[in-house]
């Protein structure tokens, strides 16, 4: 899809508050995600996406230079509204104000994650790290990564202009945060008391 074309239908369907599926794994045409742009910038564009079954799930930022195709107001898309509304699913906007269009969206989007305590998971080539911003400059983000039960692990630093996708509050990183509450309530064992 020429990239200036799709800039402009996604910058459209987010005006319009319209879902859309978008298509990105030239290896998987059946393979989108569906949702409610709310960003789109010359680099990244943010969605609230939806799953097959009408429930909002998060957020992810991705690449638009990786975006194949953009479909709206197909029926897919309809039957995701049908069921939204069943379930009274209300979506709400990541970012409380409006973004200005030369914002770097991934930089503001970590910065309100850091300010939020949001766990994220983020994918740099076939690597999925998890856990929260610790630091971040502009060209760089610090993680604080959580292991398989939700505990801290250790420390990454990434390049931004590594990172293909942002995944925020999606049910896997809600899964996360539940891990790590739960870890906190478990009874510590003390060691034995010295005589």
């Amino acid at each position: 899809m020429n990239n200036g074309y799709t800039l402009y239908v996604l910058r459209l369907i987010a005006a319009q508050g319209a879902l859309a599926s978008v298509y990105t794994d030239p290896r998987d045409p059946e393979g989108f995600c569906a949702g409610f742009v709310e960003c789109v910038s010359n680099r990244h564009l943010l969605m609230a996406e939806v799953t097959p079954w009408g429930k909002l799930d998060g957020w992810r930022l991705r690449r638009t230079s990786d975006v194949l195709q953009v479909l709206s107001g197909e029926e897919y898309e309809q039957r995701l509204a049908m069921l939204l509304s069943h379930y009274r699913q209300q979506h709400v906007t990541f970012f409380e104000s409006p973004l200005e269009e030369e914002d770097d969206i991934l930089r503001r989007a970590l910065q309100h994650c850091q300010e939020k305590r949001y766990v994220i998971s983020v994918l740099i080539g076939d690597e999925m790290l998890t856990g929260r911003v610790k630091d971040l400059n502009d060209l760089r983000v610090t993680l604080q990564l959580m292991d398989f039960f939700g505990r801290p692990a250790e420390e990454e630093t990434v390049p931004l202009r590594d990172i293909e996708v942002l995944s925020i509050d999606t049910e896997e990183e809600r899964m996360y945060e539940l891990l790590e509450r739960l870890d906190a309530q478990r009874p510590q064992l003390l060691p034995p008391e010295e005589e």
